[in-house]
């Protein structure tokens, strides 16, 4: 015979989740409602952990954006995506850009053409652009 166990607390799963990934407020708030935990319940855990500090959505997206920008693997417009699509506000992550952020992309879209491109006289300057233009990159500069 199977025990039933006790549902956590949206609290509790919260911290669970937290636990495992930093997330924002507004992606974890959606993943404790898919949990089938009440509005208010999981208000009330989202404001706890947010007095305690154990959620702040400002310092989590800059840290994600930090460390986006420091793998250089992709373009601005994909960073930009890829934290709204985890839930951060994208006029707070449009004020993360930094100052040099037309070198990065040049440096950025460098690195990965030479990657996709690895000897001369496989480039081709069409497949160069679409492979850019594909990865978010506004292919301004010259190839």
């Amino acid at each position: 015979m199977k025990m039933k166990t006790e549902k956590k607390s949206a609290l509790m799963k919260a911290t669970d989740l937290l636990s495992r990934q930093e997330q924002s407020s507004v992606v974890l708030r959606r993943k404790l409602l898919a949990r089938k935990y009440d509005a208010p319940e999981v208000d009330e855990a989202i404001a706890k952990l947010k007095k305690y500090n154990y959620l702040d959505d400002a310092e989590a997206c800059r840290r994600q954006f930090e460390n986006l920008y420091a793998e250089e693997k992709l373009s601005i417009r994909q960073i930009i995506a890829k934290l709204i699509q985890r839930g951060f506000d994208k006029n707070f992550i449009e004020q993360l850009i930094p100052d040099d952020a037309e070198e990065y992309e040049r440096l950025v879209a460098e690195k990965l053409l030479a990657k996709k491109f690895p000897s001369p006289e496989k480039f081709d300057r069409v497949k160069a652009w679409q492979f850019l233009s594909a990865r978010g990159f506004k292919c301004d500069y010259e190839l």
